[in-house]
């Protein structure tokens, strides 16, 4: 079975977090992972990544590092539309009806047009010799998966991706749960889970609903809750690469270094997962 001490590689694992405003999950950020994770966040905000920056300085030189600048589909400038809620400010300009319309939704409305230096997963890796990166999460109000494109060749070397996704636009021009499932899944990824479904509805009042909710584990657990009214809009999703629930022949270094940052993401089923098919 896996034990996090047996598992640590030589190499640490690269952590990157594209939307950082809120700063990076604290299971990261423990004295365990220190020595066997580096973590890169990125926003385009110069005073966010800096406040973030000071606010890790305790830690080790060189484990976290923010970086102040925009990824995208490919380089160049682009308009960043600034939002009443700075963390939902997006390369896309948001749908004003819905921040009039719609109470929950008030955080988006514009504010401001600004100009900003965007580029690529795939060129800021090369630029800083990174050869891999473990996990990615994605929250950037829109441009996910024209993120996803612009590291088209590092994203072949990633384990696991968290990722916001859309089921109704909230942003001109994005993209939507359909289209990033189809392109993950071409790149060998296979979904995983879905969380923090979020629905919003015209006035935000509580309208309770007749019918409720359902989930469902294998035959063990049928959880129910009650529903409201509103339009689903956006969750998060959570997408594994096809090659780590598979029977694994290679270096065991690579397979213990998968362990790890499972075991680092509090995800014991796929722990489980992975220590049933190596004894299988």
């Amino acid at each position: 079975m896996f034990s996090f001490k047996k598992s640590c590689a030589a190499e640490p694992s690269v952590v990157v977090d594209v939307g950082c405003r809120w700063g990076f999950a604290e299971r990261f950020l423990s004295e365990q992972c220190q020595s066997t994770f580096r973590i890169f966040g990125f926003d385009p905000d110069e005073a966010e990544c800096s406040r973030l920056q000071a606010s890790y300085s305790h830690l080790p030189a060189g484990y976290v590092t923010c970086v102040p600048v925009g990824l995208a589909g490919s380089q160049g400038v682009r308009n960043l539309y600034l939002t009443k809620e700075p963390a939902c400010s997006s390369l896309h300009p948001p749908m004003q009806h819905l921040a009039e319309k719609y109470p929950a939704l008030d955080c988006i409305s514009l504010q401001k047009i600004i100009t900003t230096n965007v580029t690529t997963l795939d060129l800021w890796a090369r630029d800083n010799n990174l050869q891999t990166i473990d996990y990615i999460k994605i929250d950037t109000q829109g441009s996910e998966l024209e993120i996803l494109k612009g590291g088209e060749s590092i994203i072949g070397t990633t384990r696991c991706i968290d990722i916001e996704v859309e089921f109704n636009p909230i942003y001109e021009g994005q993209t939507l749960f359909g289209e990033t499932d189809t392109y993950l899944r071409s790149k060998g990824f296979v979904l995983w889970r879905l969380s923090n479904l979020v629905h919003y509805s015209l006035g935000g009042e509580r309208l309770v609903m007749p019918d409720k909710n359902s989930v469902y584990y294998d035959t063990n657990v049928r959880l129910e809750a009650e529903a409201y009214g509103g339009q689903l809009f956006w969750a998060d999703a959570r997408y594994i690469h096809r090659d780590v629930l598979a029977p694994f022949f290679g270096d065991a270094t690579k397979r213990q270094r998968d362990l790890r940052l499972f075991e680092v993401l509090n995800m014991v089923d796929v722990v489980d997962h992975m220590n049933r098919i190596a004894m299988a």
